[in-house]
């Protein structure tokens, strides 16, 4: 490590304190700071709420959200049956168009052949 020599860097009286300016500190200080009036204390004062007054919002908060909620499931409600009534209808309009296909599609899917209906139809 290097040798450094402190002496030259010992404080030696480098900067200088005017005389008589610390007497009068005090008094410069105390003239740039503006007096404040006492209203202005009065308006940073906390605001109390009273327990009543929490209750009684609380409640409404409690309303307000059952009230949401509860038109939220009677709308998803009413969408429910709506898609329900549209499906219904979508079904009896296919099989009325398309039953033929899906008879005769099952038919050759449980492979029945005609010697089965007609034992069946003869039966019942």
């Amino acid at each position: 490590m290097m040798n450094v020599n402190l002496d030259k860097f010992t404080d030696k009286g480098q900067y200088k304190v005017p005389e008589g300016y610390f007497d009068t500190l005090a008094d410069r200080i105390m003239a740039n700071i503006p007096e404040t009036p006492k209203q202005e204390e009065k308006k940073k004062s906390a605001k109390i709420i009273s327990l009543n007054t929490r209750v009684k919002i609380a409640v409404a908060a409690a309303i307000a959200g059952a009230l949401i909620s509860s038109v939220t499931i009677r709308l998803y409600q009413q969408d429910k049956k709506l898609a329900d009534v549209n499906t219904k209808t979508e079904m009896t309009t296919n099989s009325e168009t398309y039953g033929e296909e899906y008879v005769n599609d099952y038919i050759d899917y449980a492979m029945v052949d005609e010697d089965d209906i007609y034992k069946y139809l003869s039966e019942n």
